[in-house]
């Protein structure tokens, strides 16, 4: 949610401030009281967590992110959009699909594995993202910390992408995908390297 926050925060400060779109003040604001407060629960509920945040905490922080892209689309003349608009006016709706990319990704992977074998989908197993991660040889913090680099990897480009060339977006994101893969891979390909090593020897 803060890297939702914080992408949609630099959108609306650059509509009000570089671009000069007087309403997007209100989704400015209540973007940057999202990050102020994600930034402040964080060192509690990082890893290991002493507060959990229940779903009364989770669904106002997806309610003022909801509040704020509606505010801030509903606001924009649809008769005055151009072909060269159409990404910037977009972008509040297209923003959380990228926040959520990963989420929805295990998602659709979970529905896919247990259909295929058989079970509901609903059944619990421990195959999801985070833990193939853990497996792999990551600690829970670092997998913590892959997650997040794996958001960002989705969600800046994407806001980016409203006002830099296409081209460099996408190299941008098939940058932070690579360096996140790497990350990823690394203790596996370590333990791989290191076999290899001792069987020369």
């Amino acid at each position: 949610v803060a890297i939702a926050a914080v992408a949609f925060f630099s959108y609306s400060y650059l509509l009000s401030v570089v671009y000069n779109f007087d309403r997007a003040g209100a989704p400015l604001l209540i973007t940057a009281v999202v990050v102020g407060a994600c930034v402040g629960f964080l060192p509690h509920n990082f890893y290991p967590a002493r507060i959990f945040m229940g779903d009364s905490g989770s669904m106002v922080l997806g309610l003022l992110l909801g509040v704020a892209a509606i505010t801030l689309t509903g606001q924009i003349d649809s008769n005055a959009i151009s072909a060269q608009q159409l990404a910037p006016t977009l972008l509040p709706i297209l923003l959380p699909f990228g926040v959520l990319a990963i989420p929805l990704i295990d998602l659709i992977l979970a529905i896919i594995r247990r259909t295929k074998a058989g079970r509901s989908p609903f059944a619990p197993d421990k195959e999801h993202l985070h833990h193939r991660i853990i497996m792999l040889g990551h600690s829970q913090r670092s997998a913590t910390f892959l997650l997040y680099l794996w958001t960002f990897s989705f969600a800046m480009p994407l806001a980016a992408s409203a006002f830099i060339p296409w081209r460099f977006t996408l190299l941008v994101s098939l940058f932070f995908i690579a360096l996140s893969l790497s990350f990823t891979k690394y203790p596996f390909l370590y333990r791989k390297l290191k076999v290899g090593v001792l069987k020369n020897i």
